[in-house]
């Protein structure tokens, strides 16, 4: 992950691989990358941050929400559904309506692991429009949502 001489891809995989260790070599390591200049690392540390699952990301990823760039909302969106921190629910709810189709249905999916009672409105909302893939997303996060609250209703269904 430090190695200046490990091919970048290599360097980015590695710090998402120890993204999940709750220790402050791995905070750092995420926050360097944040902050270089390498557009890859810092997207890889925004990603980062969702898999390290720590509250204090979300201002960052919020900030990011934002971003003009794509591939940044794309993986902010995906690290906030991680944390699962209500707060990004309205961030969210706005980023499914982005003009790229797949932020708009990781905002969902995203929605659907926060879980508050704002998300699993706004996805009942979701259910209507004429985008069937958003349709679709919209369906499975609640159906997710739905699993979590009755594990049995698998079940029942089977």
């Amino acid at each position: 992950m430090n190695d200046k001489s490990e091919l970048l891809e290599v360097r980015c995989r590695a710090l998402e691989a120890v993204a999940p260790l709750s220790i402050p070599e791995v905070a750092t390591a995420i926050m360097d990358a944040y902050h270089g200049d390498n557009s890859e690392l810092r997207v890889s540390a925004i990603y980062a941050m969702g898999k390290n699952c720590s509250p204090s990301w979300l201002p960052i990823l919020l900030k990011e929400l934002g971003s003009a760039e794509d591939e940044i909302r794309y993986e902010a969106a995906g690290a906030c559904g991680e944390l699962g921190q209500e707060e990004a629910t309205i961030h969210l709810i706005k980023l499914t309506y982005d003009s790229d189709i797949n932020i708009q249905l990781l905002a969902i999916q995203a929605l659907g692991k926060i879980g508050s009672k704002a998300a699993r409105e706004h996805l009942k909302q979701c259910l209507n429009p004429p985008n069937e893939p958003i349709r679709d997303a919209a369906e499975q996060a609640l159906d997710e949502l739905e699993a979590e609250e009755d594990p049995l209703s698998l079940w029942r269904m089977a």
